[in-house]
């Protein structure tokens, strides 16, 4: 999954929920789904750091 895509994609659904009307059907629902994908982005990232410097920089285990 190309991480720029989905930032893209969230920015601009985002950008037309400030935008749009109040009355246009927004929920809180859709604006918790897009929240809890970002933090699962950002839960991939951290792994993903967390992976390569483990790699990098094995700790010394005992």
């Amino acid at each position: 999954m190309h991480i720029r895509v989905l930032t893209t994609f969230l920015a601009a659904r985002v950008e037309r929920l400030k935008n749009a009307p109040r009355d246009a059907g927004q929920t809180s629902a859709e604006l918790a789904v897009i929240a809890g994908v970002v933090i699962a982005i950002a839960i991939a990232v951290v792994a993903a750091i967390k992976t390569f410097t483990d790699a990098k920089i094995p700790l010394i285990s005992g």
